[in-house]
């Protein structure tokens, strides 16, 4: 009896204290208002970075600038746009963290395995941004086609995306 008085008292203490189990799940949902493109050119010319990647398996959540991110590093296979490289990584906002699961609404996370066309904006000390979720990131097939992850995506091929140079 004496444990079970212990077990209630213990319940009762933790729920008056506004104690949370460790188990428990809690969600944040970050909203971001990201610029739209009326032309795949408006796209390009304001991305530092164009890259055809694949994307490793293994994906890793950082907290950076006060927010929860999971990065992907890419393998890039071809530059369209700004500066050579072997590898890129590439943050999304959302991840789980802490016992916490962090998303994006309207967010469409990248795949990692996957091969993609992507529109990136750089920074020196952190991990490189899509320009907005929806129109930044294209599937990328064996045989070159593009795939647009989302409605607002533009149809072009990769002749079209080479046509426009590697400037802005």
């Amino acid at each position: 009896m004496g444990r079970l008085a212990l077990a209630v008292l213990l319940v009762f203490s933790l729920a008056a204290c506004g104690g949370k189990s460790s188990m428990s799940a809690e969600r944040v949902t970050y909203q971001a208002d990201y610029p739209a493109y009326d032309t795949l050119a408006a796209l390009h010319a304001k991305a530092s970075l164009v890259v055809s990647v694949r994307l490793a398996e293994r994906t890793e959540v950082r907290s950076l600038e006060h927010r929860v991110y999971t990065v992907l590093t890419g393998t890039v296979e071809r530059t369209f746009k700004g500066p050579g490289a072997a590898d890129v990584e590439i943050k999304q906002p959302g991840g789980e963290h802490r016992g916490t699961t962090y998303t994006e609404a309207g967010g469409i996370p990248l795949q990692p395995g996957r091969r993609y066309l992507l529109f990136l904006e750089t920074y020196p000390d952190s991990p490189a941004s899509l320009l907005n979720p929806g129109q930044a990131q294209y599937l990328l097939d064996d045989a070159g086609r593009l795939e647009p992850v989302d409605a607002s995506g533009f149809s072009f091929t990769l002749a079209e995306l080479e046509a426009l140079g590697p400037g802005s």
